[in-house]
This record gives C-alpha cells, structure tokens and sequence, in this order.
C-alpha cells in the first residue's frame, strides 16, 4: 500500500505547498454571481484546494476568480480557474485555465515556498 502512494505521489508533476496564513477570495462568475472567503490548504502551479469559512449549498458551475494575498508581504496575486472537484461542502479544488499569468505565478509561488520554509 505504501508503494502505491509512492507511486501516486510522484506523478504530480508539480510540488504542493501548504504555506500557513494564505487567505483567498473566490469571485464566482456564474448566473448568480458570488463572492466567498476562505484559507488556502495547498497551492501547485497547476491549481488550489481552499476550505471555505462557510460551506456554500449547490453548485459551482461557472468561471473561477481567486485573489490571494501573501501574510507577511502582503503581495497581491489573481488567478481564474474552474471547480475540479469538491470534497465536501467547504473543501474546493480549483484547477487554473489563466496561462498567461505563469510569470506572475511563478513569482508568487516562490513567495509561498519561501514561506513554507520559515
């Protein structure tokens, strides 16, 4: 079993980071548009898992807009997306579809890994 995860965990190709004190805003742009808060759990270069601070009822069907913000720097980073999945109803997966933004998310990833570390 434990080879398994093994195996799981190295066909991610990009590395989780779970940086503590990361807050998102998520801007939900679907025929009822919405806006929600919540903690980041863990952030790749290829999506997000955040746990809301009030779990939402139906669905989110729509365009996905997160705006983070670092604790300490404070440093601004936005980023749209689409709901991969929802494991329950304050947990989201967010898979990125903004590309253009890889420069910025670079950036942003390394502050994130910085803090991490610290």
């Amino acid at each position: 079993m434990s080879e398994l995860a093994t195996t799981e965990s190295e066909r991610r190709q990009s590395p989780r980071f779970n940086p503590s004190g990361l807050k998102a805003n998520i801007w939900v742009e679907s025929h009822e548009p919405s806006q929600l808060e919540g903690d980041v759990i863990d952030i790749s270069f290829t999506g997000i898992k955040i746990r809301l601070k009030s779990p939402v009822a139906g669905d989110m069907v729509g365009k996905i807009r997160i705006d983070l913000f670092l604790p300490d720097t404070c440093i601004p980073f936005s980023i749209s997306g689409i709901l991969k999945h929802r494991a329950t109803p304050i947990d989201l997966g967010i898979r990125y579809i903004d590309s253009s933004n890889v420069i910025d998310l670079d950036k942003f990833m390394f502050e994130c890994e910085k803090l991490v570390k610290s």
